[in-house]
Parts: structure tokens; sequence; C-alpha cells
């Protein structure tokens, strides 16, 4: 089926605000893993697994992460976040 210009172009412009989007939580993404290595000593990246979400991997080992909603709750538990723990609780 051949599209109307009309749907050309709410494509294209559907296609914008997916990149838009994307490039927004690449960024994001940076800016956590600056903020968790910043304060916390531990230097990783942060990627987006679908069904995991965001998660943190230190640089020591980079097959797998640990969720930002961990971090976040052993942080709010008064628990010192390092690479220990971090190591201890990468999913698989």
């Amino acid at each position: 089926m051949k599209l109307t210009k009309e749907q050309i172009k709410q494509l294209e412009k559907l296609h914008k605000k997916a990149d838009k989007t994307e490039n927004l939580s690449q960024q994001l993404a940076g800016a956590l893993a600056a903020f968790i290595s910043e304060n916390t000593g531990v230097v990783g990246n942060v990627d987006y697994l679908q069904g995991d979400g965001f998660g943190f991997t230190p640089l020591s080992n980079d097959n797998t992460h640990v969720s930002i909603d961990y971090i976040i709750k052993k942080a709010k538990e008064g628990v010192d976040i390092t690479e220990q723990l971090i190591l201890d609780h990468l999913a698989f």
C-alpha cells in the first residue's frame, strides 16, 4: 500500500521525534554514568536493556550491568555504593 503525502509527513514527524528522544536518552545515560562515577568512585557506563531498564556497568566487568533502581534502593538504605557491591549484584 502506498502512503499518502499526509502519511509520509506524519511518518517523518514521528521519526524526527524518535531520533530526538533517542539522542536525549543517550545524553541522560551519560549524565547518569558521570554522576555515579563521580560520587561513588566506580568508573563505568550506563546502558538500557529492554526488560532490565537502565543499568550501570563498571569498566572492570563490561559484560553485564546492575540496575540503577538497585543502586538507588541501596543508597536509600544507607549502603556504601562500592565496586564490590555492584559486581556482587550484576544482572546476567
